[in-house]
């Protein structure tokens, strides 16, 4: 069995070729597709995706760092309450991104660790996005890591 266990083709750049799309990774023996998260605009968009076919599509909930802002509480909150109405299998992407902007480094730190948080407390894996930023998740996962913290990097 072969998984693509990082694609985002729920969004608007596969609206055109979508079906194209999955049925050549069909043909080539991929047969499931692991769909993390962004933010708060493209959870609905995700879940219509999973929805169309759940033997094939695998959601994940998650923050991505680039799109924590000031108001990250309120956005966790909007997707936090999407965790026990669908099957998620990991909480992603989530983590540090310092490569584009430094702005918000510290609101990513916390949106990091409420996502961890999350993650453990429904013993689901985490999927990390971290670029330019090991020192700082590695940080975060050294204090925060317990029996139920697993997951895999992303981008690294």
């Amino acid at each position: 069995m072969i998984t693509d266990s990082h694609i985002h083709l729920y969004l608007e750049d596969f609206k055109n070729d979508l079906d194209a799309v999955v049925q050549n990774a069909l043909n080539n023996n991929v047969t499931r597709f692991c769909l993390p998260n962004i933010d708060t605009t493209t959870i609905t968009s995700l879940l219509n995706l999973y929805k169309k076919n759940p033997s094939l599509f695998f959601p994940m909930l998650g923050l991505h760092p680039c799109s924590v802002a000031k108001n990250f509480t309120q956005k966790l909150e909007e997707l936090y309450n999407y965790i026990d109405k669908y099957p998620f299998i990991a909480i992603g992407e989530i983590g540090i991104d310092l490569y584009w902007d430094k702005t918000f480094l510290e609101e990513q730190k916390e949106a990091f660790k409420t996502q961890i948080n999350w993650a453990k407390k429904h013993k689901l894996p985490i999927v990390i996005h971290s670029r330019n930023s090991f020192k700082e998740i590695y940080n975060i996962l050294s204090k925060e890591k317990d029996q139920n913290t697993r997951g895999v990097f992303h981008c690294f």
